[in-house]
C-alpha cells in the first residue's frame, strides 16, 4: 500500500492523495509562453498616435479600421491599433478584413 496524505477540508471532509500526487500538486506551475495575442497588445496605440505617425487625419484612421483596411482591437469602448501590424497591412496589396466591429 502506498503512502497517503490526508488533507482536512473544513465543512467538506478529508481529501486523500497518494504521496506522489501530493508532491506533484506542490510543484510550481510553469507560466505559459506569451501568445501572439498578448504580444500584439504590448504595442497598442490610439488612433490619435497612429494618425500622427502616418500623417493622416484621425477620422481616416477610424474609417480605415471600420472598412477593414487596417487591423484594430476594441479595448472596452476604445479602439486601439498595433502600429507594426497597421504598417504591414498598408504595405500589403491585399485588404485586411479585421475591423473593430
Amino acid at each position: 500500500m502506498s503512502d497517503r496524505v490526508l488533507i482536512p477540508l473544513p465543512g467538506v471532509g478529508t481529501l486523500s492523495l497518494t504521496r506522489e500526487a501530493y508532491e506533484a500538486a506542490l510543484l510550481p506551475i510553469a507560466a505559459p509562453a506569451p501568445t501572439a495575442a498578448v504580444q500584439s497588445q504590448e504595442s497598442l496605440v490610439s488612433a490619435k498616435t497612429l494618425s500622427a505617425s502616418l500623417s493622416l487625419p484621425v477620422s481616416c484612421v477610424y474609417e480605415y479600421a471600420k472598412a477593414g483596411r487596417i487591423p484594430s482591437v476594441r479595448v472596452g469602448r476604445h479602439v486601439r491599433f498595433n502600429h507594426s501590424q497597421v504598417l504591414a497591412a498598408l504595405k500589403s496589396p491585399g485588404v485586411v478584413t479585421v475591423g473593430h466591429g
